[in-house]
């Protein structure tokens, strides 16, 4: 029923979109001369941009009540922000796994963290300008772990005049608990040729159960965050910048464990810093050289201790990267980059500890080219040398062909691959609540992909729409597979070894929408279908939506500063490997309201019905929740 209730509302979708598109004088409503560069590694376009790319602004982060980036990608086409090893959030692209999703931070890599995932809830927004999503594989600009797409969280970068804010808000669940206090501030500007910025952020979130049973459905956390960007004008052609960021979390809540109710804390901190030199030479030459360090620590505990629980893991990334870009051969656009880069690992956890590191040597070479005046294509290779694995080559072939001023065709043939992670080859590690306990393997073979997309895309007046299909294929899947069991009742062990599985094909419809409607309203939205197949002749890859859709009615009031939405999002029969299956829809809505050019008051409330999902004894989704804030420009 569902499946045809949304077929039948994006018809009408589209139909009052084509209406209004006839009906209203042509205006450039949509910003389609919004640049990005996560689809090329160059700027360009996001109407020219090859592939599908999705961009989240801060005023739509703002509108979605996103104070991390994981509640910011809920909204993303085609992309479920799943939960992982407990509480940490992580995105996933088109039925993909997670750790197929490679995280940047302005296009530098970030150290793995707990279990090998980037928790994007431990990155906030109050420093971020945009969100570039690349969906389908990328390792043939970024390598390993960009199997199914990219996520590039974009900061802002120093202002050439002085400018800042300072934001507060607070929050409570309609049961009282959740209670949340966020504050935090921004401010940059220009010191002759030098520019620097800087934000911080406090929140602390009280904890929640609504289930009434161990563990806490939601523990009490403490992020803290800083972080600085600087640049430095060495001549009008060459820039010297750089940066730094630091995020600390402690997490607080009652747990079963080993037979008792414990207090478990889990402390995380990510570090990350960076220095990088841009040449622009002749206006068509660009020279940029990077160097990047990201480092991240975790420390679990539990009290009344529980040895099997104790964990202290340290990651590591050292990254350098030399690139170039120019016009070559007339108007050919060529981009040559190359990069060297060190992961390491030292986990240590129920008396066992691991010490590992592993480099990677890789060359990247792309050109961008118009074959005659509606055409234009890009061709990319990319090689790897792992320490571990040997060599990889990944291709990438993206083609777009404009029809006319409004509507394009897109089309991509890519492959993309992972190699297994420290953890996967060497950690023993303990989870669910020490029920399970997953092996490693060292003979684990790196997954590939090829993947196939084809798309149309345009805009006509107040009206824009996307519809693109894609198809992949995955080889060597790693996962993990059941082993063996020892004991019974609530001491039994259940044990599991990663694996390569075998094949796993993803297909799948993305849809994406927008019209400006009359009297100041507008109308966006998304739809997504994926299939995800166990081609080997086991299960099905769980813990993935069949369906899942995006609405936001939003309204805007200029002469009064004014501006409200109400959104709602739709997951549709989210299948877990156990045969678990879920559908439900989340409501919300926000107002804001501007006093002056400085001022503005906020309000809203999340998951509206009150909806609730259950799975191993936690509720999944928060109670109704309300909030309310103010931001101070100056």
């Amino acid at each position: 029923m569902w499946r045809w209730t949304w077929c039948a509302l994006w018809l009408a979708f589209f139909v009052m979109g084509v209406a209004f598109a006839h009906a209203e004088k042509a205006e450039e409503l949509f910003r389609l001369d919004e640049v990005v560069v996560s689809a090329t590694m160059t700027e360009r376009k996001i109407g020219e941009a090859p592939g599908s790319i999705e961009v989240i602004t801060a005023r739509e982060i703002e509108d979605l009540n996103a104070l991390n980036v994981a509640q910011a990608l809920e909204s993303a086409t085609g992309l479920v922000v799943s939960r992982e090893s407990g509480r940490i959030r992580v995105p996933a692209i088109r039925g993909a796994r997670s750790k197929h999703t490679l995280v940047l931070l302005d296009g530098r890599r970030l150290a793995l963290g707990f279990n090998d995932m980037i928790d994007v809830r431990q990155i906030p927004t109050v420093m971020v300008e945009r969100i570039e999503i690349v969906r389908g594989p990328a390792s043939a600009l970024f390598g390993s772990d960009a199997l199914g797409g990219v996520v590039n969280i974009i900061t802002r970068k120093p202002p050439r005049e002085w400018s800042g804010l300072v934001t507060a808000r607070y929050g409570v669940n309609r049961d009282g608990e959740g209670q949340e206090y966020v504050g935090g501030f921004m401010l940059g500007g220009p010191l002759d040729r030098f520019r620097a910025i800087i934000s911080a952020e406090l929140r602390h979130k009280g904890g929640w159960d609504r289930s009434g049973k161990l563990p806490d459905d939601g523990f009490k956390e403490k992020p803290r965050f800083a972080a600085s960007r600087f640049a430095l004008d060495v001549t009008d052609r060459q820039i010297l910048s750089g940066g730094i960021e630091y995020m600390e979390n402690t997490y607080t809540g009652k747990q079963f464990y080993e037979g008792l109710a414990r207090d478990r804390e889990a402390d995380e901190e990510r570090l990350g810093y960076f220095l990088q030199y841009d040449a622009h030479l002749k206006d068509v030459h660009h020279v940029m050289l990077r160097l990047n360090r990201s480092q991240y620590q975790h420390d679990l505990g539990f009290k009344p201790f529980a040895a099997s629980g104790e964990r202290h893991a340290e990651q590591y990334t050292n990254q350098a990267e030399l690139r170039y870009s120019g016009l070559l051969l007339g108007s050919q656009q060529f981009t040559v980059s190359g990069e060297l880069r060190r992961d390491g690992l030292d986990d240590t956890q129920a008396g066992l500890n691991t010490d590992k590191d592993v480099d990677n040597i890789s060359v990247f070479l792309q050109n961008e080219l118009h074959l005659f005046d509606p055409l234009y294509v890009v061709l990319g290779l990319r090689y790897d040398h792992h320490s571990q694995f040997g060599s990889q080559w990944t291709p990438r072939a993206s083609v777009v062909y404009s029809l006319n001023d409004f509507l394009r065709l897109k089309g991509s043939l890519g492959q993309g691959f992972r190699a297994p992670s420290l953890t996967e080859l060497y950690v023993t590690s303990v989870r669910r609540r020490g029920r399970d306990i997953y092996v490693p393997n060292p003979n684990l073979k790196a997954e590939k992909s090829t993947s196939y997309e084809i798309g149309i895309e345009g805009e006509y007046n107040v009206f824009r729409g996307a519809l693109t299909g894609y198809y992949t294929e995955v080889d060597n899947l790693i996962e993990s597979v059941f082993d063996r069991s020892e004991g019974q009742g609530r001491n039994r062990t259940s044990y599991f070894q990663y694996r390569n599985i075998g094949e796993v094909t993803l297909k799948g419809i993305e849809m994406e929408g927008g019209v400006t409607l009359p009297k100041g309203f507008s109308l966006d939205g998304n739809f997504s279908w994926m299939d995800v197949q166990n081609k080997s002749g086991g299960e099905d890859v769980g813990g993935y939506p069949d369906y899942k859709a995006f609405v936001k009615l939003g309204y805007e009031l200029p002469p009064h500063q004014l501006r409200a939405n109400l959104r709602m999002s739709y997951m549709g029969r989210l299948t877990y490997a156990d045969g678990d299956r879920y559908s439900y829809p989340l409501f919300g809505a926000q107002l804001r309201k501007g006093f002056g050019p400085n001022l503005e008051l906020f309000a809203g409330v999340e998951n509206i019905f009150n909806e609730r999902v259950e799975r191993d004894d936690v509720v999944r989704i928060e109670p109704t929740t309300f909030y309310t804030g103010v931001t101070m420009k100056f």
